[in-house]
């Protein structure tokens, strides 16, 4: 669960989105996140770009994550600080 999820989508159609990356994917990269953590997603637990790094380091520890799903993972991540700090 994403909270603001209203709010990180307008900011993804209004965002540069990189190469591939969709609105839908990245909403989708994020929820995953939350589903592996077991967390709702906000600016307590990702808020900043060393609540990102923390993340990963959580995510690797679980081990359930590829490299391509880390690299989405990270990108939706920074989506979401980025809206959070207002970018």
């Amino acid at each position: 669960m994403i909270k603001y999820q209203d709010e990180f989508e307008g900011h993804l159609r209004s965002a540069k989105l990189k190469g591939n990356e969709t609105v839908g994917d990245t909403i989708k990269a994020l929820n995953a996140v939350s589903k592996l953590l077991g967390v709702t997603i906000s600016s307590k637990n990702i808020g900043s770009d060393e609540d990102i790094v923390e993340v990963l380091k959580r995510l690797t520890q679980i081990g359930k994550s590829h490299d391509k799903a880390m690299r989405q993972y990270k990108a939706a991540m920074q989506h979401y600080v980025n809206m959070m700090n207002g970018l």
